[in-house]
C-alpha cells in the first residue's frame, strides 16, 4: 500500500483568495479540491470559514520531533507549576511554554491530540491540564479564533487548576463522593487560581478572567458565580468544553473513560445546557467518533491507534496497528487504511497501563 498523503490544516486568508493558490488544496478526507496555481471561486466568507488542508511540507513532517518536543513541554510544565511563586519569571516561562504549544498544535495537531492521554511521567493533574490546553487550542482554532485568543486559551488551561494541583491526584483516586471540605475546595479553586494569577506580574485581565470563569456553565448552573450565557468570557466557554471532553475521554488508566461516541452522546444529553451550543457543535464536528488517540479494534482483531482524523467524514483517514490479534505488542507497527477490506473498525478498544508503558511511541509515528 502506498503512503497516504500527509496533510496540514490550512486557514485561507483574504490575500490568498486574490491570487493563484500557492499549494494544492484538499478536504479533510483527502479529496483534491483545487490545484496549485488555480484561483478559488465562490463566496469569500464561505471559503474562509471552511476546514481545508494543504500538503504538509517536508520541514513539517518530523512527527517524531514533534512528539519529543511535546514530551519536553509537559516536563517543563510540571516543573514550572510545582515551583510557582507568583513571580514575573514564572509568568514569563509559562507564556513561552504556552506559545510553543500553540505553534506545535498548529503544525502537528494530529500528534498533539493523539498523545494527550499517553505522555509519560506526568501526574494525572499535570496531564489533564496539559491535555485541556491542547484541546482548547485546537478547538479555538476550529472556531476561527485569532492567535491572541489561542495564547490566552493555552495560558488559562495550563493555570486553571493552579490552586488544586497538590490535591488533584489524591482526589482522582477516590471512587466515592468527595467530602464537604473537599467539595468546598473544588468550588473555590477557580477563584483561588485566578487570585494567584492576579498576584503574578505580567498576567493580563483576559487570562485571569478565563481562569476565574472556566467552571461557569452556559445555563447558569456553574460556579463560582453562576454566570450565564455570554456573560461568560468566550475563552472560558471554550475551556469548559475542552475540560469536559478531556475529563470524559482521556483518563489513560481506563477508569471512567468513555469512548468518544458515548462522550459526545453525554455532552449532547444531560449536560447539554452546560456548554455554549455553537462551541459544542464545533467540538462535535472536530472530534467526531474517532479523534486522534482513539484506540480501536479492527476486523482482523488488531488493536490500532487513530493517527489521522478525517474532519469531513465518519471514519479516521488512517490508524496504526500496535497490538496483534494475539494481544502482544507488535514488533513492527503497521499503518492501516480502515476503508480497506480486512481493516475496518469493529469497536473501540482499551489498553491497561502496563500495555501502554510498552508502546514505543516514536516508532508509532515513524510508522504513520
Amino acid at each position: 500500500m502506498g503512503a497516504l498523503l500527509a496533510l496540514q490544516p490550512c486557514r485561507l486568508s483574504p490575500e490568498i483568495l486574490k491570487a493563484p493558490l500557492p499549494f494544492d488544496l484538499y478536504s479533510g478526507n483527502g479529496t483534491l479540491l483545487s490545484r496549485q496555481g488555480s484561483r478559488l471561486k465562490g463566496n469569500p466568507e464561505t471559503l474562509l470559514s471552511q476546514s481545508l488542508f494543504r500538503p504538509r511540507l517536508d520541514s513539517e513532517r518530523n512527527e517524531v520531533g514533534a512528539l519529543r518536543r511535546l514530551e519536553s513541554l509537559i516536563v517543563q510544565y510540571g516543573q514550572q507549576t510545582e515551583s510557582w511563586s507568583c513571580s514575573i519569571e514564572n509568568v514569563r516561562q509559562l507564556k513561552l511554554l504556552a506559545g510553543e504549544l500553540v505553534e506545535l498544535c498548529a503544525a502537528h495537531s494530529d500528534v498533539c491530540v493523539s498523545m494527550a492521554a499517553y505522555l509519560p511521567g506526568a501526574t494525572h493533574a499535570i496531564r489533564h491540564s496539559f491535555a485541556v490546553a491542547i484541546h482548547s487550542i485546537v478547538l479555538g482554532s476550529a472556531l476561527g479564533l485569532d492567535t491572541s485568543h489561542l495564547h490566552t486559551l493555552a495560558r488559562a488551561a495550563l493555570t486553571m487548576n493552579l490552586s488544586l494541583l497538590s490535591y488533584h491526584d489524591d482526589w482522582a483516586s477516590i471512587r466515592g463522593t468527595l467530602s464537604v471540605l473537599q467539595m468546598n475546595n473544588v468550588h473555590r479553586h477557580p477563584f483561588l487560581s485566578s487570585d494567584l494569577l492576579s498576584q503574578s506580574p505580567g498576567v493580563d485581565l483576559n487570562w485571569i478572567t478565563a481562569v476565574d470563569q472556566h467552571h461557569e456553565n452556559f445555563d447558569g448552573s456553574g460556579y463560582p458565580l453562576g454566570l450565564k450565557g455570554e456573560l461568560i468570557a468566550l475563552e472560558s466557554r471554550v475551556l469548559r468544553a475542552a475540560d469536559m471532553w478531556c475529563a470524559l475521554v482521556l483518563d489513560r488508566s481506563g477508569r471512567g473513560r468513555k469512548p468518544p461516541r458515548l462522550a459526545l452522546h453525554e455532552l449532547s444529553g444531560s449536560v447539554r445546557g452546560h456548554l455554549d451550543y455553537q462551541i459544542f457543535v464545533t467540538l462535535k464536528k472536530l472530534m467526531g467518533c474517532y479523534p486522534p488517540g482513539t484506540l480501536t479494534r479492527l476486523s482482523n482483531r488488531e488493536t490500532a491507534l487513530v493517527v489521522r482524523w478525517d474532519r469531513n467524514g465518519p471514519l479516521p483517514r488512517s490508524v496504526v496497528s500496535i497490538i496483534s490479534a494475539s494481544g502482544e505488542t507488535m514488533r513492527e507497527f503497521n499503518i492501516r487504511n480502515v476503508s480497506q477490506s480486512g481493516f475496518g473498525i469493529r469497536d473501540y478498544a482499551q489498553l491497561n497501563l502496563a500495555q501502554i508503558s510498552r508502546i514505543r511511541w516514536p516508532r508509532v509515528w515513524e510508522s504513520s
